[in-house]
This record gives structure tokens, C-alpha cells and sequence, in this order.
């Protein structure tokens, strides 16, 4: 029933992960789009964040599945972290997307180290 919820909420923080993308796409404001690309960052780290607490809920380690290197999950992640990179480099905004990178391994490490930790 929980993991229902969480799964619930990942696939509407996706959702609007994918409209904030969208709309920063297309706006033409610089200031505005680097806002809306953030949020949509921080909503897509969400789903991510969501979608894998659906799994622990579950009795599965989404990390563990992906470190084992089943391909289509790597391809999933990767292409979704190399799309980010791309919008980011479009705007000359490269210090953006390596903090990003970095917040991403410090969170990784975080969970893969302790899974009941990220409960807290």
C-alpha cells in the first residue's frame, strides 16, 4: 500500500519534472529558464528519489539493481543525467550540472552505505 504511494508520487513528480523541462525549453528568458531547469532538476531527483524508496518499500535495492549493471536501468539514469549535462552546456551554464554531479555521488554514497539512513 505504501509503496503504491511512493510510486504514486514519483510518477507525478516526473510528471511535472518533464513540464518544467519543457516550459525551460522553450521560455526565452535566461534567468527564468535557469530556474525552471533547476526545479526541474530538483523534481526529477525527486521522482528518482521516490521511484527507489517505492523499491526499498518493496524489499528491493534499486541501487544494488543498478550497480549490478543491468543495462537498461544504467541506460535510463545515464541518458537522463547526459540530457541534463546537454541543457545545461547549451546555456554556457557548466557549473551548474557539476554541483549537480556532485550532490548526486554524495546522495549515491550516502544510500548505498546505509539504506536506512535516507529514512531518517
Amino acid at each position: 500500500m505504501l509503496a503504491n504511494l511512493a510510486l504514486s508520487f514519483s510518477i507525478l513528480s516526473g510528471i511535472m519534472a518533464c513540464f518544467l523541462f519543457f516550459i525551460g525549453l522553450t521560455s526565452s528568458e535566461k534567468k527564468k529558464t535557469r530556474m525552471l531547469l533547476l526545479w526541474a532538476c530538483f523534481f526529477l531527483a525527486s521522482s528518482f528519489a521516490g521511484l527507489e524508496w517505492a523499491f526499498w518499500l518493496e524489499g528491493y535495492n534499486l541501487f544494488g539493481l543498478v550497480l549490478e549493471f543491468t543495462f537498461p536501468l544504467i541506460v535510463y539514469f545515464g541518458v537522463w543525467f547526459a540530457f541534463i549535462i546537454w541543457l545545461f552546456e547549451l546555456r554556457k551554464e557548466r557549473l551548474i550540472w557539476i554541483i549537480l554531479l556532485i550532490l548526486l555521488i554524495i546522495v549515491t554514497l550516502v544510500a548505498i552505505n546505509c539504506m536506512n539512513c535516507m529514512i531518517v
